[in-house]
């Protein structure tokens, strides 16, 4: 969802680029820069997550009785 507001937000600035409407232009540019740090920012906790639980899984692996 935040992808597809991001491309909205592009296109709608390309778009309003041609016609010269410069404080809109600005408004949408402003717009799809935070939606890019939002997903930025979400794919990075995703990815602290992602290595938390791999430490959590590793350590109860290292725990386990040996065969």
């Amino acid at each position: 969802m935040k992808i597809a507001s991001l491309i909205a937000a592009l296109v709608a600035t390309a778009a309003l680029t041609a016609s010269g409407q410069e404080g809109v232009v600005q408004d949408v540019k402003h717009g799809a820069k935070k939606a890019g740090e939002t997903i930025k920012d979400g794919l990075e906790t995703a990815g602290e997550k992602t290595k938390e639980a791999a430490k959590t899984v590793g350590k109860k692996q290292k725990r386990l009785p040996r065969p």
